[in-house]
């Protein structure tokens, strides 16, 4: 009777590993889909913006090329995790693979430059807002 019930309990505990798991690689591949999306929206954003507001110095140009190219260095990120996750899935399943270092990398990437872009979205908004009050 003992060995059944630590059978059943063996069950359990490797079907919450994989539950957690999987959960873990669902939440890691979200967020990278969200990053894919608000950097598209953020892309069209300020192609929408640009064509709205009138620049006034070159420098703003060089914002809004900055934030661009920002959040294309997001996508182009995420695009390549994508990729490699499917690689980086089978090594694991036949146990040759611990960590991806270049996952880790493209991952920070995907963030640092995201953040930029949104940095810069927001200094392109400030300047534009300071534009319609003068």
């Amino acid at each position: 009777m003992d060995e059944k019930k630590e059978d059943v309990d063996q069950q359990k505990e490797v079907a919450y590993y994989a539950a957690l798991v999987n959960a873990w690689i669902q939440t890691k591949m979200d967020r990278d889909k969200l990053l894919v999306t608000l950097s598209s929206g953020g892309i069209g954003l300020l192609v929408t913006l640009l064509s709205a507001v009138k620049i006034k110095h070159y420098w703003e140009l060089l914002l809004y090329a900055a934030a661009v190219i920002c959040f294309l260095v997001t996508i182009m990120a995420c695009m390549f995790i994508f990729k490699r996750n499917s690689s980086h899935i089978e090594d694991v399943l036949c146990k040759n693979a611990t960590q991806d270092y270049v996952l880790s990398r493209l991952d920070r990437i995907s963030s640092y430059f995201f953040i930029l872009g949104i940095v810069f979205s927001l200094a392109i908004g400030f300047i534009a807002a300071l534009g319609k009050m003068s």
